[in-house]
Formats: C-alpha cells, structure tokens, sequence
C-alpha cells in the first residue's frame, strides 16, 4: 500500500501538461446554389504550428448515393506529384485502393442521400517542413443505414504530396466534378507542438 500512495503522490505533483494544442484558423460554410471547390489559402507558414487539422462535414450535389472528396496543395495541379491509399468498406466488403494521381480524402453522401452529411478529419503533417515530402492521414464517411439501399461508406485514407514546398493553400473538390452543396463546413485547424 505504502508504494501507491508514492506513485499518487507523485502523480499528483507531476501533473501531465499536454505539449500541444489546436487554434480554430478558418471555418467555411458553402452557401446557397453550392460551389465546385473549397479552397483555403493564406494558411501560416511562421512556425507557430507543426501540423495541420481539416474537419469537414460534406455533400455532394452528384445525383447517386455517393462520391468521394480530393486534396490539392499550393494550386499544384501536376498529378504525378500525389499519391494515395485507402481502405474502404461499404458495410458489404472491404476494398483496399491505391491512386496514382491523386488523393482521395473521404467518402460524402450524394445528392440522393436526402439530407445526410459525410464527417471527416484530415490531419496534414509536418505541413512547414521544407525538407521532406508533405504526408496526410484521413477518416471519413457517413452511415444511412435506415434507408432502402442501406448506404454506409467508411474510409482510412494515407497520402502524399511529393513537394518539399511549405503548404500555404488547400483545395478540396468532389472527385466526381460535383459541387459541395449549402451547408458544407470544412475548418482547418493549426496543430502546435
């Protein structure tokens, strides 16, 4: 007994401090009529954050069940510089996908989903660091499992930009060429430590 009163003890006195924290950098909500990409810019590059943080609440204006989001950085529109893998499942099966020339984010309900968002959270790391290929880990998709179709789309996604470049701009866009329809939020955090 004595022994656990000394680790208390010492617990107590020792409090854990976090290293780290999230401060809110932009939040976009997409207006009436939609629009076809979110772009966020002006994203600091000081060094007061190591990484970044996407949080999105997403549909698709695509007229089936589904589609699914991609990420450009700094307008860089050269395909061979990303890559992606995925591992998805639709509560039926599970697939695995690697992309060539993009990188596909986050599954989002479509148009025909009624009133169902997609969720997802992007962490973006190292996003400053000038001295290697820019990397992302993404989780997202959405669940309607009371309607007919039984729709449910779930994705772990990794990716790369290969550009030693600081990112300072982000675009998101459905993989479908659909629009984001109103209500779309996507907010970007900054990550320190």
């Amino acid at each position: 007994m004595p022994i656990l009163g000394v680790i208390a003890s010492s617990i107590a006195k020792n409090a854990f401090t976090p290293t780290g924290s999230y401060d809110s950098l932009a939040t976009y909500t997409v207006p009436s009529g939609g629009v076809s990409s979110i772009t966020l810019a002006g994203i600091p590059s000081g060094g007061q954050y190591t990484h970044l943080q996407l949080r999105t609440l997403v549909k698709s204006s695509r007229s089936a069940v589904n589609d699914f989001m991609q990420i450009r950085f700094n307008d860089d529109t050269t395909t061979s510089n990303y890559r992606g893998h995925a591992l998805d499942g639709d509560g039926s099966g599970i697939y695995a996908e690697t992309s060539a020339n993009n990188i596909e984010i986050s599954w989002l309900p479509g148009n025909s989903n009624a009133s169902m968002f997609g969720v997802g959270i992007i962490d973006i790391l190292d996003y400053t660091n000038t001295s290697k290929y820019k990397t992302l880990r993404s989780l997202g998709g959405f669940n309607q499992n009371s309607s007919s179709s039984g729709t449910s789309w779930i994705g772990l996604v990794s990716g790369l930009w290969m550009s030693t470049s600081s990112i300072n701009s982000i675009k998101l866009t459905s993989g479908t060429s659909s629009n984001f329809v109103e209500y779309t939020q996507v907010s970007l955090y900054g990550v320190k430590g």
